[in-house]
């Protein structure tokens, strides 16, 4: 019975002096929180970019000989080295999501200062510069082609997929110690195409009202009585309506609007002696003297800009308006060069007559307003 307790207890104290060595040798272990983001996973075509991170449960110690190496399948085609094309980030805690980075030097060769990167067919090698130091534990950040911007701007070509299929994979190896395996799946396409018709819409509309309010047809203007002592304006002052135009369209060079009347330069004519006639002509309005027309007040414009020749001193009740001669052939009235929501203007009828300007109730022109949309 005493030799067999002796026994054990010889045969327990074998396995604590074991087991108190062997700590101080590092193990190889697999990598955690493995992810490989593509930029493109389309086959045969650029990945664009690729993000791979990890966490290191050895981590890296410092003398340079903790390679860590990315073995891509057959399939993929990796580019000949150039520094421009990766980066290095080593983490600070073991959450890559979260992790602070600090980027690499990358040159063709390691050194005290540089990582130095080596291409071998689908072999990517990265070797520490010999005084760097990744805790153990925290994450590795490797980003390849366009997402490469430490050392310059990285080629999207850096990493080509292959052929369509379920089975290519990435391994991570290398004298750090760790190993691991990433799954890629390269698909036929990775792009969808979204199509869409947005369908041409324009309204115009006309109002006739001495103050900015909808009205139905028909659209009148009535003058009434015309004295060679003032001019007859649209406005309240002279309760004359003035002609509203309100647009929208969604035309991509936006809307113009003309105007032409019926007797041109004749302006309003007699129906019963159309040989009496009250002009129309180019110039600034007079009391006393003879004269007919538009101009587009400079107040209220919304989204239309006025025509060149409209671009005049013009308002609502102004008796010295700077107004625009008929034609009977089209004449730019309003324009704008972009689709335009809810444009509105207003538009000033403007008449005077001279002492000598004949008798008669029945003046008239009539004038047409044309909206046309440039898609």
């Amino acid at each position: 019975m005493i030799k067999k307790i002796v026994s054990l207890v010889v045969m327990t104290s074998f396995v604590l002096t074991m087991t108190g060595v062997f700590p101080l040798t590092l193990m190889a272990a697999s990598i955690s929180s493995s992810k490989a983001t593509f930029g493109r996973l389309k086959a045969s075509t650029p990945s664009d970019s690729v993000i791979i991170q990890f966490v290191s449960p050895t981590g890296i110690q410092t003398g340079g000989a903790d390679t860590i190496s990315l073995t891509f399948s057959s399939d993929f085609t990796v580019a000949p080295e150039a520094v421009a094309n990766f980066d290095v980030g080593l983490g600070n805690s073991g959450v890559c999501s979260s992790a602070t980075y600090t980027d690499e030097i990358i040159s063709l060769t390691a050194s005290a200062t540089d990582w130095g990167v080596d291409v071998t067919g689908n072999v990517i090698t990265f070797s520490p510069e010999t005084d760097d130091v990744l805790t153990a534990g925290y994450c590795i950040r490797i980003e390849m082609g366009t997402a490469a911007t430490t050392g310059g701007a990285g080629s999207a070509s850096t990493i080509t997929n292959g052929l369509a299929d379920d089975d290519d994979t990435i391994t991570i190896a290398g004298g750090f110690g760790d190993t691991g395996v990433m799954t890629v799946d390269i698909v036929d396409d990775d792009q969808v195409t979204v199509t869409a018709t947005v369908n041409q819409t324009m309204t115009f509309d006309l109002d006739t009202s001495v103050t900015d309010s909808e009205t139905d047809a028909p659209y009148t203007v009535p003058l009434g009585v015309l004295s060679s002592s003032s001019v007859k304006v649209s406005g309240s002052t002279d309760s004359v309506n003035m002609i509203i135009a309100e647009g929208n369209t969604n035309a991509s060079g936006g809307m113009n609007v003309t105007v032409k009347n019926a007797n041109g330069a004749n302006g309003l004519v007699s129906t019963s002696t159309p040989a009496d006639r009250i002009e129309s002509a180019t110039g600034t309005m007079i009391a006393g003297t003879e004269n007919y027309g538009l101009c587009v007040a400079s107040a209220s414009l919304a989204g239309f800009t006025r025509a060149t020749a409209y671009n005049t001193n013009c308002a609502l009740n102004s008796e010295t308006n700077a107004i625009i001669g008929l034609t009977t052939t089209t004449a730019d009235l309003l324009t704008s060069s972009a689709p335009i929501s809810s444009a509105h203007a207003e538009i000033v009828v403007n008449a005077a007559i001279a002492g000598a300007t004949p008798a008669h109730t029945d003046y008239t022109d009539t004038l047409t307003f044309i909206a046309t949309a440039s898609y």
